[in-house]
C-alpha cells in the first residue's frame, strides 16, 4: 500500500489460520473495506505466563 491510495479501505496486517506462512507475518499488508466480515479477519490473544 502506498500513501497515495485514496478511498475508504483500511489496512490489514498479518494473516490468518488459512493463509500461507508468508501472509501470516505481521509485516504483511493488505486492504479491505471496513464493512468486510469473514473468518480470516480479527485479532489474536496471546498469554505468556
Amino acid at each position: 500500500m502506498s500513501a497515495s491510495v485514496v478511498g475508504s479501505n483500511r489496512v490489514l496486517r498479518g494473516g490468518s489460520w488459512n493463509n500461507t506462512a508468508e501472509n501470516c507475518r505481521s509485516a504483511n499488508r493488505n486492504s479491505n473495506h471496513p464493512d468486510n466480515r469473514n473468518n480470516n479477519v480479527g485479532f489474536r490473544l496471546v498469554f505468556v505466563p
